[in-house]
């Protein structure tokens, strides 16, 4: 049978194996969490993950390689599953800072645990299935994987395609001018500010830029008519918010 061994002084090779993948582990981490463009964190993500994987591979490949790419493709799915259902629970919610935090701390403790524990079987051969002796292994394996790595990456790719940060324009009337605030949840910009009326449109401030806790503001006459405040992405016509001024109201 086999054990689960403590090695008190792991290899020279398994440590220096074990460090660089963390060093990659710790460079996606970062990368998600800064919400870095995903041209660069989901090979990032990728590769940190491919990493941990080839290291679970050296230490028990021995035991069977099918076996430990269909517990490390099933194992991975139920981990991020628990994650996420962590994550929604915390007051950080469900964000890139959490999800980069907790999948690279997952990662870094799996690498220290394999660099420290090993498992030591039977001195007797044992029958094994693996990749290279078997092709249906070759076929479930790699299936395996790519359902972990497609998984992965739906689920950065989806998130940052629905994930906007809120982004709000208000007004207060005094007298005969507005002031007009933007804020938002999240660095966002550049935008114009654009006042349409039934005359025409009129860009009343541009190159606007917001962040959490610093609003943009701006104080414009108080429009006679109905008129329409537009905040438009620079280069764009389309308006991602916009409120509506009864020129009739006080």
């Amino acid at each position: 049978m086999s054990a689960l061994q403590l090695g008190v002084r792991p290899d020279r090779t398994v440590l220096i194996g074990a460090a660089w993948r963390a060093a990659l582990v710790v460079v996606a981490a970062v990368a998600v969490a800064l919400e870095a463009p995903a041209w660069a964190r989901l090979p990032l993500s990728a590769a940190a993950m491919l990493a941990v994987a080839s290291f679970v591979l050296r230490r028990f490949g021995r035991h069977g390689r099918l076996d430990v790419v269909l517990v490390l493709a099933g194992g991975g799915l139920v981990a991020l599953a628990l994650l996420g259902l962590l994550l929604n629970v915390l007051p950080t919610g469900i964000g890139p800072l959490g999800w980069g935090l907790a999948v690279g701390a997952l990662e870094l403790a799996v690498l220290a645990f394999l660099a420290v524990f090993r498992f030591e079987g039977d001195s007797a051969p044992r029958r094994r299935i693996s990749f290279t002796t078997n092709p249906v292994g070759i076929v479930t394996g790699a299936a395996a994987v790519l359902v972990l790595v497609g998984a992965v990456g739906y689920s950065t790719v989806s998130y940052t395609a629905t994930h906007v940060s809120p982004l709000a324009i208000a007004s207060e009337a005094d007298g005969s001018s507005i002031t007009v605030t933007v804020s938002a949840g999240g660095a966002q910009g550049p935008y114009e500010l654009d006042l349409v009326t039934a005359t025409g449109r009129t860009v009343v401030a541009t190159g606007i830029r917001v962040d959490s806790g610093d609003p943009y503001t701006k104080t414009v006459p108080a429009p006679s008519t109905r008129a329409v405040l537009q905040l438009v992405t620079v280069g764009s016509s389309t308006p991602v918010r916009q409120l509506i001024l009864d020129g009739t109201a006080k």
